[in-house]
């Protein structure tokens, strides 16, 4: 069996793209965000992305926010398409329209035929995997948030994970780990994420993929074990160059102790990931950093760098948004009340999970 993973995928736009990104050019027509990609997506069985934003026609949320991180349902053929057939849902945008959106969202993916993970009926903890077979390979798949929250919290969580990888190992033949962790805007994983990392492989997962950064992290194999903590962004609604670097992690269950390639990308102004060969020793330099951090007694002890370099991508985003936005101001104009409210109450619009199904 081949089993491409892929990292976020968000066909909605952002708010410094409000009738300027991904989603009007989608609604335009003419563009296939995957085009490009579509003869490797062609050779796996399995094809799994993580979603970052639902695909819904209803919101909570007014205008502009309505159009931010969401994509209309007929959309959801853009994955058909290109044959990804496997989303993770937990992550930290999953509920910015609210549940009803989320849910629908989930159905509309089902009704394609696309397997769904990170999300149980009524419950935002997963403790049964989410099954795909091929031949006589059965593949459990589980998928968790745990991006910002609090480092007591996350441990709760983590404990909670180990615990169903420990019940549920025995009735697959691999186990699938896909996890929203970390920190944005860094290439190298802080040492919480490669601690993790080490105890779900300890528990029984065979394959951890990871994703929130929006910055490829390298990959990681040991025999039976492969480790992406981040496979940075997809098809993302976002061109900063360093998060337009992307890759697809091809895992063959067919060799023993799992074989890998990792296959370098680049978005392209269109949205599109395109393979670059030209981007593999940044690639392979990431992975040689990864392996070194797995080898070290204490990842953590390079957080204050890891975490100078996230500081530093959040400033420049802030910079680059006032850009955006003041570049076409006058499509704000009629929801400057709205924007200005956001600013002053953020967490009001964007969502993490959690509550009585994600934390005790």
């Amino acid at each position: 069996m081949i089993i491409n993973l892929m990292g976020d995928v968000m066909m909605g736009e952002l708010l410094e793209t409000y009738h300027r990104g991904l989603r009007s050019l989608l609604e335009r027509g003419g563009v296939d965000p995957f085009a490009v990609v579509r003869p490797i997506l062609a050779a796996g069985h399995l094809n799994l992305i993580n979603l970052e934003c639902v695909f819904s026609d209803i919101s909570r949320l007014p205008t502009p926010f309505s159009r931010i991180l969401i994509a209309p349902e007929r959309h959801v053929a853009f994955l058909t398409g290109a044959g990804v057939n496997a989303v993770n849902t937990a992550n930290n945008h999953a509920l910015d329209h609210g549940l009803p959106a989320f849910q629908r969202s989930c159905a509309v993916l089902r009704e394609q035929g696309i397997l769904v993970c990170g999300y149980a009926p009524d419950s935002f903890f997963q403790t049964v995997p989410t099954l795909f077979e091929h031949g006589d390979v059965r593949l459990g798949l589980l998928g968790y948030n745990i991006s910002n929250f609090t480092p007591a919290d996350r441990e709760d969580l983590m404990r909670r994970v180990e615990s169903v990888v420990r019940e549920v190992r025995s009735g697959v033949d691999l186990l699938l780990v896909s996890i929203h962790w970390g920190e944005e805007y860094a290439n190298v994983p802080p040492g919480y994420v490669v601690n993790y990392g080490k105890r779900l492989m300890a528990a029984g997962v065979d394959i951890i993929h990871g994703h929130h950064s929006h910055q490829v992290q390298g990959v990681h194999a040991e025999p039976g074990r492969i480790f992406a903590p981040s496979l940075g962004n997809f098809v993302f609604d976002q061109l900063i160059p360093d998060n337009r670097v992307t890759a697809i992690l091809q895992v063959d269950t067919g060799t023993p102790g799992l074989s890998h390639r990792l296959t370098p990308c680049y978005m392209n102004g269109k949205y599109q990931p395109e393979p670059s060969a030209e981007h593999a020793p940044y690639l392979e330099n990431l992975t040689q950093e990864l392996r070194e951090l797995m080898q070290t007694a204490d990842p953590t002890a390079r957080d204050a760098t890891t975490m100078d370099r996230v500081r530093a991508g959040h400033d420049a985003n802030r910079r680059r948004m006032r850009r955006l936005m003041l570049s076409h101001f006058w499509d704000y104009l009629p929801h400057l009340s709205r924007i200005r409210d956001y600013r002053r109450r953020p967490g009001q619009t964007f969502s993490i999970i959690r509550g009585p199904g994600n934390l005790p």
